[in-house]
């Protein structure tokens, strides 16, 4: 999920770099080994798991404070972009049009949001010198950094199994200080916890998507369901409510009307329905035909 980061404007901040170890392959494992060139910024690549400690702190007196938040490549999950089109109080099509970039993940050929930098500097449109502007409603990726969360397909496991590794660029000082987290703390603290629930069904699909392989297509009806489901709830909702649908699948009258107000909710539904029609999963039934 996580996705890479990276400029400066001060003689200080300029002399790191996070380009140059940006592309180093990951030797441990298969699975990421296979991630697209720009997700591969792993340097210390050591399995981690909940209880395992680590030292950071970032904070705006370390030298390089806001160097992480630029020219980065940060996928958007559809809890983070619900999270900030409400703070900003701003519809999902001016969402998209303003802070997103559609892009294609490179394995599973499944459409996301990447946040939308500044074209002249580089720089996350949410950050300002003295952080970041959104930080209580920031992405997921950033709330795990220095942690990566690496999700391994149930084929090849037994059961969902997640582990963690640590992000240890060599531009960035936090990892000097000595406050100590394990990785279970740390998530808490910054509340990836909770972002991580909300996004599990969206995370499933992109998993069995991608464990199917390169030779399963994804058809481009499929790829506007999915894009629409995951980063336009307002979309789907019309959808849901302005189209055939409700007399082609059997949808509770209770659900019908969470989905009118709850994008929770919503977006929850929106990946029942996705693994119905990608998988067979049979989350949303058909309504049975009439005689």
């Amino acid at each position: 999920m996580s996705e890479s980061e990276f400029e400066s404007e001060s003689e200080s901040e300029s002399e790191f770099n996070p380009h140059e170890d940006r592309d180093q392959a990951i030797q441990f494992d298969p699975e990421m080994r296979s991630m697209p060139r720009e997700v591969r910024n792993v340097l210390h690549p050591v399995r981690m798991e909940g209880n395992t400690p680590f030292c950071f702190r970032c904070h705006p007196e370390i030298a390089c404070f806001n160097a992480c938040c630029s020219n980065i490549e940060i996928i958007l999950t559809p809890y983070d972009m619900l999270r900030l089109r409400k703070r900003l109080n701003i519809t999902a099509d001016e969402f998209l049009y303003q802070y997103a970039t559609p892009y294609t993940l490179t394995k599973g050929q499944l459409p996301v949001s990447l946040i939308r930098m500044d074209p002249a500097t580089g720089k996350c449109p949410f950050n300002t010198p003295q952080g970041c502007s959104v930080y209580e409603d920031r992405p997921v990726t950033c709330r795990y950094y220095p942690i990566g969360l690496a999700l391994m397909h149930k084929e090849r496991t037994t059961g969902n199994e997640a582990f963690y590794y640590l992000v240890k660029e060599s531009y960035c000082q936090g990892h000097q200080e000595t406050t100590e987290w394990t990785v279970d703390s740390w998530r808490q603290d910054q509340g990836s916890d909770g972002y991580d629930a909300r996004n599990q069904g969206w995370m499933d699909i992109i998993l069995k998507r991608r464990s199917a392989g390169d030779e399963v297509q994804t058809s481009l009806q499929l790829s506007e369901f999915f894009y629409m489901a995951s980063a336009n709830p307002d979309e789907f909702r019309r959808f849901v409510f302005e189209s055939t649908f409700l007399s082609r699948f059997d949808v509770p009258e209770a659900t019908i009307e969470q989905l009118r107000t709850n994008d929770e909710a919503l977006l929850d539904f929106a990946f029942d329905w996705l693994k119905t029609i990608l998988f067979g999963d049979k989350k949303v039934a058909l309504k049975p035909k009439t005689p």
